[in-house]
């Protein structure tokens, strides 16, 4: 997998280069909202010599351009037909990190923040990775099979759970819990009802995010349980490496275009 890691001052050059200047400008004002024309002028110029010694900045006919590989990058954060993205608590719940998938015509990105999301960094990938780096980031386990059951629990049964673990009275209030519920509930009070989410998203003409689907998996440090919503139930399984899988496979329609290009013999 090939990696590219940007400053923050690098990408917005590099998103004024290909022309997304709209980009580039809302990003110039998250970071550096505050400094003036000139200072920023300086800044990129700066910023095209550190891309230039990385050998990811051309210089020819007294013009720089991006590499190849650079301006794939660029064009797929800007053209994405798909967007993943993962958000975990980090140790300890304090705070949070994240990671994102973008699903374009050149390719497929990892994209990683890092040091308060002043460093960018970015990975080729496969679709195979996405399966392999999401089981891994929510600590999937890695078993084949998956011995358990899956858990179906309506949305006052849901939140019921959630709210006996700050409430004690409640939870003498609530009915005994057995087999996969009360595993299920285990897990939560070991790790505080804390949540961490991964988003599907498409885009629409404008380039608007739609999401398409919402997973929530447990907090553990291993062998973490899956909370998806399908219609009024919340379906709760104690997910493997095949769990994720088929997640990745139903939700992104890079998987369901190969299928069916198989199937007509493409």
């Amino acid at each position: 997998m090939e990696q590219i890691s940007l400053s923050i001052e690098e990408l917005i050059y590099c998103f004024y280069s290909e022309g997304y200047f709209e980009q580039g400008n809302a990003l110039k004002q998250v970071y550096f909202g505050e400094l003036d024309d000139e200072k920023m002028d300086w800044l990129l110029q700066i910023s095209c010599r550190s891309l230039l010694a990385k050998k990811l900045v051309n210089y020819e006919n007294h013009k720089f351009t991006l590499s190849d590989e650079l301006a794939s990058v660029i064009s797929t954060l800007n053209y994405s037909e798909q967007t993943i993205k993962a958000s975990r608590h980090a140790d300890g719940g304090k705070g949070e990190e994240q990671i994102s998938f973008h699903i374009g015509e050149k390719g497929i990105i990892q994209h990683v923040l890092l040091f308060d999301e002043m460093v960018h960094v970015f990975t080729f990938v496969t679709l195979e990775d996405i399966s392999e780096a999401i089981s891994k980031y929510y600590q999937i386990g890695r078993s084949p099979e998956n011995n358990h059951d899956t858990l179906q629990l309506t949305q006052m049964e849901f939140e019921q759970l959630l709210l006996t673990l700050d409430d004690n009275n409640s939870k003498f209030e609530r009915p005994v819990l057995n087999g996969e519920k009360q595993h299920f509930n285990n897990i939560l009070e070991e790790t505080h009802g804390l949540l961490n989410t991964l988003l599907f998203l498409k885009f629409n003409e404008n380039k608007e995010p739609i999401a398409t689907n919402i997973i929530m998996f447990t907090n553990s440090k291993n062998d973490n349980w899956m909370i998806e919503k399908k219609d009024d139930l919340f379906e709760v399984q104690h997910c493997n490496a095949k769990s994720i899988d088929l997640l990745i496979q139903n939700n992104i329609t890079a998987f369901k275009e190969m299928k069916e290009g198989l199937t007509h013999g493409k």
